[in-house]
């Protein structure tokens, strides 16, 4: 009967998939029912003044349809086509038109479609695009100063810090070579201690009258003065010193041994050496002994050094190379713990030596422990743009409203339907 009396089927509007589809393949896409009428030559106008790092893409409308509803439009779109920077909807008449964006805020975009008023849609189109080219662009610029003077910034700052470790590496190497150098001195002064008792025993190894286990004991005392001596040479670090001060220990017990089968006399056992002194050799008991400003504890002590603290006298105390003076070795610095651990190794090392020397320089670092050594993107879910399109969710350009009218005969654009 329309067709009998001459009347046409009104156009069927397009849903936000097809306007999302068309965007997917170009910049612009008239709805079938806009009534606009762009030309091939218009739409490639527009299309050039959009494909800069502006990266907006247009929706020709026809008129009568609310702010929100476009906005609504514009977020759903651009949640298909998922690219774009600014997505901008207009009338066929050129009259209204709104605006969503990645990259500009509300303020801008507003001031953009201002800006573009008072002509039709393709100058607003194509004079929208040259703007937002041109905001795109002084804010790359923007971008890059700022970002060439946080650079210059991050430069100083890493020259600066890098300096600062330089300086302090500097420092503490030459604080370690020192240490080191003082530990050496100490460590050959034990070393010749020992070289010095041998001599002066100066047994002849090779006299077939020399009771067998004196020689054997006796040799093994040179060994341990051949060893130590020679990892004092080899030794670059403080931790080196422990395998010297180990062979020393061994050394001095077997010097001791040595002197008590010459005179007749038991072999000593196998003690700690005297912790007072440890070159005076195995300890022979245990005394109470307070360090300044300590609690008492017990020690391990020589015969005469047992016998000072006992009878209220000093013991003689193992003073090493310290700065312009000296000082007792566990209160030398931390380059003395693996000195002091070497001597100790076979009598609890660490633990034996933390637990004396508590309220010590070196007592405190043994109870520490010592040892060798932008993106953003699209959102989903509620039409919305993730980053932000026109700004707190919702909020859109265009400063006006746009009338009464609804987008397609009712209902919004969410979900695909029919405006």
């Amino acid at each position: 009967m329309l067709l009998l009396f001459g009347f046409a089927a009104p156009a069927q509007a397009d849903n936000v998939s097809q306007i999302a589809q068309g965007l997917m393949n170009s910049r612009v896409y008239v709805t079938t029912d806009s009534g606009a009428s762009l030309s091939a030559a218009d739409q490639s106008k527009i299309s050039n003044s959009f494909a800069g790092d502006a990266d907006v893409r247009a929706v020709v409308v026809n008129p009568g349809h609310s702010q929100r509803e476009l906005g609504g439009m514009l977020k759903s779109v651009a949640n298909r086509v998922d690219k774009g920077k600014t997505y901008v909807a207009i009338d066929s008449q050129g009259k209204e038109m709104v605006g969503i964006s990645k990259d500009l805020s509300s303020k801008d975009l507003n001031k953009l479609i201002a800006q573009t008023s008072g002509g039709d849609v393709t100058s607003r189109l194509t004079q929208f695009g040259s703007l937002a080219e041109k905001k795109a662009d002084d804010k790359a610029k923007s971008g890059m100063i700022g970002g060439f003077v946080v650079l210059g910034v991050v430069i100083l700052l890493i020259a600066g810090a890098l300096g600062a470790f330089l300086v302090v590496r500097k420092r503490r190497r030459e604080k370690q070579a020192r240490e080191m150098a003082e530990l050496k001195r100490g460590v050959e002064e034990d070393v010749t201690l020992l070289g010095e008792d041998i001599a002066k025993l100066d047994l002849n190894v090779m006299d077939q009258g020399l009771d067998p286990e004196t020689r054997s004991d006796y040799e093994r005392a040179m060994n341990s003065y051949d060893t130590a001596k020679s990892a004092t040479e080899r030794a670059a670090r403080p931790e080196d010193m422990r395998a010297v001060t180990t062979a020393l220990e061994d050394g001095r017990y077997y010097m001791t041994a040595t002197r008590a089968r010459l005179a007749g006399e038991p072999v000593p056992e196998k003690r700690a050496p005297c912790f007072f002194n440890p070159n005076h050799g195995p300890s022979v008991q245990d005394v109470m002994w307070a360090p300044p400003g300590g609690q008492p504890r017990s020690v391990p002590a020589c015969a005469a050094d047992a016998h000072a603290i006992l009878n209220g006298g000093q013991p003689d105390v193992r003073m090493v190379p310290y700065g312009d003076g000296r000082r007792p070795y566990w209160d030398a610095g931390p380059a003395y713990a693996p000195y002091a651990g070497g001597y100790y190794a076979g009598y609890g090392g660490v633990d034996l030596l933390s637990g004396v020397l508590i309220g010590t320089a070196l007592g405190s670092m043994m109870g520490g422990g010592w040892g060798g050594g932008y993106g953003g993107g699209f959102g989903d879910g509620d039409g919305g743009m993730g980053g932000g399109f026109g700004g707190d969710g919702g909020d859109v350009g265009g400063g006006w409203d746009f009338g009464s009218g609804d987008f397609g005969g009712g209902g919004d654009f969410g979900g695909g339907g029919d405006f």
